[in-house]
């Protein structure tokens, strides 16, 4: 597998999500080259178009639309 920002070699490993707790990670990829790491949710995430992204505002959990 190549990696889609910068062609190098991608790697399958497990990563660890410290924030959640000693045992808890997902599968991924991560560019020998650059150091992108690729998942499921990140391309997910890539595919919805910037119209449908929500961004959470800091002000009391508040959701804005992009440009509001």
């Amino acid at each position: 597998m190549t990696c889609s920002r910068c062609d190098g070699l991608l790697v399958r490993e497990y990563m660890l999500d410290h924030r959640e707790g000693p045992l808890s990670g997902f599968h991924g990829s991560r560019c020998l080259n650059c150091g992108a790491i690729h998942d499921d949710v990140i391309r997910m995430n890539q595919r919805v178009p910037p119209l449908l992204k929500r961004v959470r505002s800091p002000v009391a959990g508040l959701v804005l639309a992009p440009g509001e």
